[in-house]
């Protein structure tokens, strides 16, 4: 199963030391989700505090239990989109025309 898990981010006020040790942390976290195979894409969102990525699990929970491990999981806002093959729903699309088309002759 893919999702796309936008954070939003928000303020975080930490000493710098800890803040940086922080989104060091969260770099090696995602390094580490991406050499499993469970995040296939990672990006920051330019001149935002916000990050994209996409992750490849195989329930709600396990995506769950990854977002709670995730180091600024304390400072984030999760928006989870379930993902489905474009290609698949747009075959399913015009199926659906098709059928429509033909009803209506």
């Amino acid at each position: 199963m893919r999702f796309l898990v936008i954070d939003r981010g928000g303020t975080i006020e930490l000493p710098p030391p800890r803040g940086q040790d922080l989104f060091m942390e969260a770099r090696d976290w995602v390094r580490e989700g991406m050499d499993k195979g469970k995040i296939e894409l990672a990006y920051a969102m330019s001149g935002q505090m916000s990050s994209v990525m996409v992750y490849n699990v195989d329930s709600n929970e396990e995506l769950d239990d990854i977002l709670q491990d995730y180091p600024l999981s304390n400072y984030a806002v999760f928006e989870v989109y379930p993902l489905s093959d474009a290609l698949h729903s747009y075959e399913t699309a015009a199926n659906a025309f098709m059928e429509k088309g033909e009803m209506a002759a």
